[in-house]
């Protein structure tokens, strides 16, 4: 199983440093970054050695894929853009969390926005990463950040209702502790659970890395994935001391990895 942590242009030499399989990058930054820039990442990552597998934030909270007005064309647009310089990175998966983009609005119905979601991702979003032979999963998030699709189970049934071959769903360790996710809920998704995100869980409403001397079942977390074949995890939280945090998660990850 690879190792990976969440950021971008800045952290590449400290990742690669550390011992990281690969970056997972924001999907928006190579989106909307001018080419001076996205090729200063290019190059940033071939020298160091370190590849860009992953890219999180798909969508930007102003681009809605629910409700009465959802513009297509510029979702179109912006995926073209996005998807092609995701290729270009070598990123193999896109996480849809996106909670802003996909939120239901007031006095919209659940099942609208289901299939909502369902047409954007099944006539959009979905050809087009295949195009560049990139998988989507959507990220199920905490009800604090989203008012659809909460559990890794509730993202697997979307996935499935979709039923292409490459979208799935992700297990972030965060979100799944806070909505009450267990390992056994990643053991029946083999299959279409296809990555995953990690920080200390426990932390209440700040995502921290792990430490060493965290008293959590990070093992059993890792069995599990290992079980459904999940290919990459990554780090996501905040720190405002990145290399010596990156240092001591992988230690942590290794562990188990």
């Amino acid at each position: 199983m690879k190792i990976g942590v969440c950021g971008g242009f800045d952290r590449i030499t400290v990742a690669a440093d550390c011992g990281y399989d690969y970056i997972e990058t924001n999907f928006k930054d190579l989106a909307k970054s001018n080419e001076e820039d996205f090729q200063k990442f290019l190059t940033a990552l071939k020298d160091n050695n370190l590849s860009c597998e992953a890219a999180n934030c798909f969508l930007p909270g102003e681009l809605k894929v629910t409700g009465e007005n959802v513009d297509y064309e510029a979702l179109k647009a912006y995926l073209a853009v996005g998807f092609k310089r995701a290729a270009e990175a070598g990123i193999k998966v896109v996480v849809f969390g996106s909670g802003g983009a996909r939120n239901i609005p007031d006095g919209y119905s659940y099942k609208n926005a289901i299939n909502d979601i369902i047409k954007f991702m099944k006539e959009y979003a979905a050809p087009m990463a295949a195009e560049y032979g990139i998988d989507l999963v959507f990220e199920p998030l905490r009800k604090k950040e989203t008012n659809i699709i909460n559990t890794i189970k509730e993202g697997a049934m979307l996935a499935s209702a979709i039923n292409l071959p490459n979208v799935g769903t992700l297990g972030d360790l965060f979100h799944m502790y806070a909505e009450g996710d267990t390992y056994d809920d990643i053991r029946e998704l083999k299959g279409i659970f296809r990555h995953a995100h990690m920080s200390f869980p426990e932390s209440a409403d700040k995502r921290v890395y792990m430490k060493e001397k965290d008293n959590f079942d990070y093992k059993g977390f890792f069995e599990a994935l290992k079980y459904v074949g999940c290919e990459r995890v990554s780090i996501e939280a905040g720190t405002d001391d990145f290399e010596t945090d990156a240092r001591e998660a992988i230690k942590v990850m290794n562990l188990y990895k």
